[in-house]
C-alpha cells in the first residue's frame, strides 16, 4: 500500500501475452497455468470486492481494472501471485479481486493486496490462494488503486477433492458469551463428511494437540468450555475433514469472547492495534491508521481511531458496537471515551447516540443511554456514561451517528474507549441456609435453602476466576444446575438470591 507510481516493470523470462480486456464482458480467458503479461491497467473496474469505486492514491479518478478469467477443469486450489522475479520487489505494487457470479451480477469471491509490507524491503506484490470448483467461471480483476503499470502474474491449479471453505465465506462469531461463541460458514467445494475447528492461544499451531478440537458435519459450530485469555482474542482454525484426506487449515480467525467488566477490571480499547479488538463497524464508521491523519487529528501521539461523517444531503444513520460485555444485574458499569468533530468550518453540529442492546445490530439495541451533541473543535471531549442493567447478560453498546444533514461535511472522531464495572456490596447470606448436593457431582447439583430465598442468578466460577457456567432463575426457590459438560476440578458455585449472595465450593468428577 504505498503511495509512490511506478516508473517501469523489468519483464524477464518466456511469458504468455494476455493483455487484458476493459471490462469483464470482454475478459481474456485463462486457459493454462502459467505466466501472464498484464499491460497497464485501463479497463473499468466493475463491481466492489477487495476495493471501492475512488483510486485512493493517486490524483481522484476512477478505479480501474484488467481483466481475466478462469474456469477450472478440476475441483482445486488455485493460485494468482505477482510475487514473483519478473516483478522487482522494490517496485511493483498491486492489488487482485476474484468474482463469481454474472459479469451482470458479480459476486465478491476473494482478494489480496500486499504479500508483506512490513519487511525491510516491503512487498507489496500480490498472492492469494482460493479454493475453486470444476466448470465454475472465476473472474480476475487487477485494479489501479496504488499504480497503473503493467506487471507479470502467474496463475497455476492445484488438483484436490478435500477444500476447505472458502475464508471470505466464513461468518462472524456469534453468540458470544464469557467462554463460549458460535461460528457458521458457507459449506465447502464437494461437500466434505466433516469439518475440523480447533481454538487456541494466538500463535499455537493447529493439528500439534495445542488447542482445543472440534467436530461437526454441519457448517456451523459451537465452541463451548473455552478459556479467554486477559483482553487478547482466541485463535480459531477451520478445515474440511473428508475422511481419508483433509483440507489445509484455514485461519486463523480472532475470537473476543465477552468481558467481564462487572470484575472491576476496565476493559479499553484505542484502536491501536491491527483490527477492532472486538468491535464491530457497521455501515458509515470508518477505522483510520494512516499515519499523516493521526499526528494530525488522533487523541494520542501514535496508532488510530474510528471516524463517521456526516452528509450535506441527508441525515447520518452510521453504527458501530463494542466488544461483548458480560454485565451484571444492578451492577453499575462506566463508559468513557474520547470525541471530536472535525469541519472546515465551525458552524456544524453532529449527534452521537450511545445504546445499549443484547447484540451487534441496530435491531438489538433496544434503548438510547445517551445523546451527545458535538460541536467542531480543536481538541477531545472525555465523555462518561453509566448505565445499570435490570439483568444479568451479554450486552453491546451502540454508538450512533444521527445527526441531522450539515451545512458542510464533518468527520465525527471516536477514540479510547474504556468500559469499568462497579462491584456493588450485597451483603451475604448465611452458608447454612443453602443446601448444595451431590458435592462431589457428575452430572447435576441441587441447590435448596432453608430460609425461602428467591434465587436469581447461580454462576460457576474456575480457579482462575474465569465464568464457567451462568444461570438465570426468576424467583425460583430450588433449582438444579446442570455440571455435566465442565471439566473434573474445584470450582466456586456464586448464589444470588433476594436475600444476598453465598458462595460454596463444589468438586465436578
Amino acid at each position: 500500500m504505498k503511495k509512490h507510481l511506478l516508473t517501469g516493470a523489468l519483464i524477464l523470462g518466456s511469458l504468455f501475452t494476455a493483455n487484458a480486456q476493459a471490462d469483464c464482458a470482454s475478459a481474456i480467458a485463462i486457459t493454462a497455468d502459467g505466466t501472464y503479461t498484464s499491460a497497464a491497467i485501463t479497463g473499468t473496474y466493475g463491481n466492489s470486492c477487495w476495493g471501492g469505486t475512488q483510486n485512493q492514491q493517486q490524483t481522484p479518478g476512477p478505479l480501474m481494472a484488467n481483466w481475466y478469467s478462469y474456469t477450472p477443469s478440476a475441483n482445486g486450489l488455485l493460485t494468482i501471485t505477482t510475487d514473483i522475479e519478473a516483478n522487482p520487489i522494490a517496485s511493483t505494487d498491486t492489488r487482485l479481486s476474484v468474482f463469481t457470479g454474472t459479469c451482470d451480477a458479480l459476486q465478491c469471491y476473494n482478494g489480496s493486496d500486499d504479500v508483506d509490507p512490513s519487511q525491510a524491503v516491503q512487498n507489496f506484490r500480490t498472492t492469494l490462494t482460493v479454493p475453486v470448483e470444476a466448470g465454475v467461471t472465476y473472474y480476475i480483476a487487477w485494479d489501479n488503486n496504488w499504480v497503473s503499470t503493467g506487471f507479470d502474474f502467474e496463475i497455476a491449479l492445484e488438483a484436490n477433492d478435500c477444500l476447505s471453505p472458502n475464508d471470505l465465506s466464513i461468518g462472524d462469531f456469534t453468540n458470544i458469551a464469557l467462554n463460549s461463541a458460535s461460528l457458521t460458514w458457507d459449506a465447502a467445494i464437494g461437500a466434505p463428511a466433516n469439518y475440523d475447528v480447533e481454538v487456541g492461544t494466538v500463535g499455537f499451531t493447529p493439528g500439534t494437540g495445542a488447542g482445543t478440537a472440534f467436530s461437526t458435519d454441519t457448517n456451523s459450530v459451537d465452541l463451548t468450555d473455552l478459556s479467554p485469555s486477559s483482553n487478547d482474542p482466541l485463535a480459531v482454525y477451520l478445515r474440511s475433514n473428508c475422511g481419508a484426506s483433509q483440507g489445509a487449515w484455514v485461519g486463523p480467525f480472532p475470537l473476543y469472547l465477552a468481558v467481564a467488566s462487572y470484575a472491576g477490571t476496565p476493559y479499553a480499547n484505542g484502536f491501536d492495534a491491527a483490527g477492532l479488538a472486538g468491535f464491530t463497524l457497521g455501515t458509515g464508521w470508518i477505522r483510520s491508521t494512516d499515519a499523516a491523519q493521526n499526528a494530525q487529528i488522533s487523541h494520542e501521539a501514535s496508532g488510530g481511531f474510528l471516524f463517521s461523517n456526516t452528509s450535506t444531503t441527508a441525515a447520518s444513520d452510521a453504527w458501530m458496537f463494542s466488544r461483548a460485555l458480560s454485565l451484571e444485574a444492578d451492577q453499575e458499569v462506566t463508559l468513557t471515551f474520547f470525541t471530536r468533530l472535525a469541519s472546515g468550518t465551525n458552524t456544524v453540529t453532529a449527534s452521537l447516540d450511545v445504546t445499549i442492546g443484547d447484540a451487534p445490530s441496530s435491531d438489538a439495541q433496544g434503548s438510547v443511554v445517551e445523546t451527545i451533541n458535538e460541536t467542531v473543535g480543536a481538541t477531545y471531549v472525555e465523555r462518561t456514561v453509566t448505565y445499570t442493567p435490570t439483568a444479568s447478560g451479554i450486552y453491546y453498546f451502540g454508538f450512533h451517528n444521527n445527526s441531522a444533514a450539515t451545512a458542510a461535511a464533518a468527520s465525527l472522531i471516536l477514540e479510547t474507549v474504556t468500559i469499568t464495572g462497579t462491584t456493588l456490596d450485597i451483603p451475604q447470606v448465611a452458608t447454612s441456609n443453602f443446601a448444595v448436593y451431590p458435592n462431589p457431582a457428575n452430572d447435576v447439583i441441587n441447590i435448596t435453602n432453608a430460609d425461602n430465598a428467591l434465587l436469581n442468578n447461580v454462576q460457576i466460577v474456575d480457579l482462575n476466576g474465569r465464568t464457567v457456567k451462568s444461570v438465570k432463575f426468576d424467583g425460583a426457590t430450588e433449582a438444579q444446575i446442570n455440571v455435566s459438560d465442565l471439566a473434573s476440578g474445584l470450582y466456586i458455585m456464586n448464589i444470588a438470591s433476594d436475600k444476598g449472595t453465598v458462595s460454596k465450593k463444589i468438586v465436578k468428577n
